[in-house]
């Protein structure tokens, strides 16, 4: 539920700065590909406790978490691409440093994620080692959020007509 509110609020964000006049058409393939995301993490906690003894089952739970990671992936480099593109309209609004920050991240995290991809489709690793690299994997990923936080620089205040006299 809170990754989708990241998402939507990300959304609602760039149709105001949108709406504002501060910047130009943006691409809302981010919000798409977050929603999947969300998506996709929703089927994985539901199926997290569940132990069936069943390769199609086993193999259902791979593929969730794998287009989790993917669509996430992707939405994180779609919002970073958008901040990017527009970052000297929003220079009152953002730190550039962190939009770059947010950059080098989702690049570091591409490269990660071929990599631990690599590692689990050609080695047998343990289930313990493959603990290890989802629960830090997972955590990594969190810092991206932390980022969206140190991001803003002040709140975008949307507009409320009130009729006049009152």
């Amino acid at each position: 539920i809170f990754l989708f509110i990241y998402w939507k609020n990300n959304f609602n964000l760039f149709n105001e700065l949108y709406n504002k006049k501060v910047i130009e058409k943006y691409s809302i393939i981010f919000f798409y590909f977050g929603f999947l995301a969300c998506v996709f993490l929703t089927l994985h906690a539901i199926f997290l406790g569940v132990d069936l003894d069943s390769k199609i089952f086993k193999l259902f739970r791979r593929i969730v978490i794998v287009l989790f990671i993917i669509f996430e992936l992707v939405a994180q480099i779609l919002l970073a691409k958008n901040l990017l593109k527009f970052k000297d309209n929003l220079i009152n609004y953002i730190n550039p440093v962190i939009v770059y920050l947010k950059v080098f991240f989702v690049i570091a995290v591409l490269i990660i994620t071929i990599v631990v991809f690599y590692l689990l489709t050609f080695n047998d690793l343990s289930g313990s080692t493959k603990h290890i690299l989802e629960w830090n994997y997972f955590s990594a990923l969190l810092f991206y959020y932390l980022l969206s936080r140190l991001l803003w620089k002040k709140k975008i205040k949307t507009q409320v007509h009130t009729p006049e006299g009152a």
